[in-house]
């Protein structure tokens, strides 16, 4: 099944799907791996934020100037997205896995 993409992912999320999207996956795979590329590009725009990017920080205009709000939950939003990726991948891997023999490289492999 080919898939029509949703939306448009950022760089890693579609260097995610790209690579990801090498097979004849059932509906529910294929719904893992687009889920998969978003949480890739929200953890990437999670990382510009808790490495200090300020063009990716929120702003807010209003009409005496500019009101930046601070994210404290961030970090842990991170942590949290993390964890689900690494669970998105593991079920993703099972899922291919049958199609990949002791002989071959792992789809997944330098993600």
């Amino acid at each position: 099944m080919r898939w029509e993409m949703p939306e448009d992912f950022g760089p890693g999320g579609q260097r995610l799907y790209d690579q990801l999207m090498v097979g004849d996956w059932d509906v529910s795979t294929v719904a893992l791996i687009v889920e998969a590329a978003r949480a890739k590009d929200r953890l990437d725009r999670l990382a510009r934020i808790t490495s200090g990017d300020e063009d990716t920080w929120t702003r807010i205009f209003t009409g005496e100037g500019e009101l930046v709000l601070k994210l404290d939950t961030a970090v842990s939003e991170q942590r949290q997205l993390s964890t689900v990726f690494r669970q998105l991948l593991a079920e993703i891997q099972r899922r291919q896995g049958d199609g990949v023999s002791d002989g071959e490289e792992d789809g997944l492999a330098g993600l």
